[in-house]
């Protein structure tokens, strides 16, 4: 009965939002938007502080950011294709796009090869873009406190993120003090969704929600073989399209094998994408599958009664806490976090963030609701304390840049005028808490 009531609980949270999904002409105008999470944040507008309400000036910022491009997490990927693409050519089956495919993809088979899961150049250039903008856009940060302190989970694409970012902050601001660590003891707390985490079982660890077993791969399964159409797709790259099947075992993973590599090749930087030789019809409907698979692991589905982000409380309670410290005392201006994608979506889920908090039950309508790709290479989500000439303290929250809303009264100046975005610490801290409680009742109870 107690999950019942608590599932009823987390879904009554849920706002009727507008759609914050992809939608097949977005892809029809740009395919590369298909790539979703593998693709990096363009970061098209100059970087710019917000105009901050009359009297506040922002004194520190913390954040949470995902590691930058990388690429596949399995080394079976790139081989796979290369033995596929080269077993074509020679067997004299490609089409011009398919010899087109062989020869790009060779010309950097032997560079990726060892490498899954590996940091790129590109991903370090990534952070080194992100610190430059922080730096630009936050100047009053640095001016009043001079310290950094830097904590990421203990994966080598992290740490080098973590790197490449700090060693950024130095080049341009000399004689900041800068502490950074790697620590298991800070695993649990920056990657909740793991056997760090004391309060996460074996069923909750990352691999367990990807798994064959996993509540979505039923309808993911069948969403994958409603949208894929072999003879359309493969018959772009082969004369006969079924000689995929003598390295793949069935035409979905063949798809879901070309999908990941030409998406992951946006992890190599601007000007050796592969997308543009998918459809941007197939593009679309690989990924919805994905996407829908991404919403079920980490987004305010159903499935998981709100323990799969309910699990993110131990990474808010940490944010929150520390925002507590900084508020008031200490010499730090930035406390930076690096780690994973999961922990920002589901972190933003368990805040009730406007556009995050959607629950939708059916897996072909997940598309309209939620967009994976909002969370690029390298995102990263960044909460900043505003101090007033009379001591009250604002709390303001970006996304990649990107203001992010919750169901909190935003603040009213002395005119009347509401500042969307802006909360009183207050009103932040009540509703965080609120929050973790509502997480803490569904972890005891799911």
């Amino acid at each position: 009965m107690k999950k019942i009531s608590v599932f009823v609980l987390a879904l009554s949270l849920c706002q009727a939002l507008a759609g914050q999904g992809l939608s097949p002409a977005e892809v029809q105008t740009d395919v590369r938007r298909a790539a979703s999470w593998f693709s990096g944040y363009p970061y098209a507008e100059p970087a710019c502080q917000a105009k901050a309400p009359a009297g506040f000036r922002p004194y520190h910022i913390s954040t949470y950011a995902r590691h930058g491009a990388r690429l596949y997490s399995k080394e079976s990927l790139y081989d796979q294709m290369h033995k596929l693409m080269t077993k074509a050519g020679d067997a004299g089956v490609l089409t011009p796009l398919g010899k087109e495919l062989l020869d790009k993809s060779e010309a950097v088979y032997h560079t990726v090869k060892g490498r899954a899961y590996d940091l790129t150049e590109y991903g370090q250039l990534q952070h080194r873009v992100v610190a430059g903008r922080i730096m630009k856009s936050w100047k009053p940060v640095f001016k009043g406190r001079k310290t950094i302190a830097a904590r990421s989970t203990q994966t080598t694409r992290t740490i080098l993120s973590m790197t490449a970012a700090l060693d950024e902050y130095r080049s341009l601001k000399p004689g900041l003090k800068v502490c950074f660590d790697a620590s298991a003891a800070d695993m649990g707390k920056l990657n909740p969704t793991s056997k760090y985490n004391p309060r996460a079982e074996e069923r909750d660890w990352s691999r367990a929600f990807e798994a064959d077993t996993a509540r979505w791969n039923p309808a993911f399964n069948a969403m994958w073989r409603k949208n894929l159409d072999p003879e359309r797709f493969f018959g772009r790259f082969f004369t006969e399209p079924s000689f995929v099947l003598k390295v793949f075992k069935d035409y979905v993973s063949a798809a879901r094998s070309f999908n990941f590599y030409m998406c992951f090749s946006e992890t190599l930087g601007p000007g050796k994408s592969l997308m543009y030789m998918l459809d941007p019809e197939d593009a679309w409907k690989m990924w919805e599958c994905e996407n829908f698979r991404m919403y079920s692991c980490c987004g305010a589905t159903p499935l998981y009664h709100g323990r799969n982000w309910a699990l993110e409380e131990a990474l808010l309670r940490d944010i929150l806490d520390y925002l507590e410290t900084d508020k008031d005392s200490g010499d730090v201006a930035a406390r930076l976090r690096f780690g994973h994608d999961y922990k920002i979506s589901g972190t933003l889920v368990l805040l009730d963030a406007e556009g995050w908090n959607i629950c939708e039950s059916d897996p072909e309508k997940v598309w309209k609701a939620y967009d994976f790709g909002r969370l690029p290479m390298a995102s990263t989500l960044l909460f900043a304390l505003y101090r007033g000439q009379n001591g009250q303290v604002l709390v303001r929250c970006t996304l990649d840049e990107v203001p992010q809303h919750f169901p909190i009264p935003c603040y009213t100046d002395r005119r009347g005028r509401q500042w969307p975005g802006f909360y009183r610490w207050e009103d932040f801290r009540a509703h965080c808490q609120a929050r973790l409680a509502l997480a803490d009742k569904i972890l005891e109870t799911t």
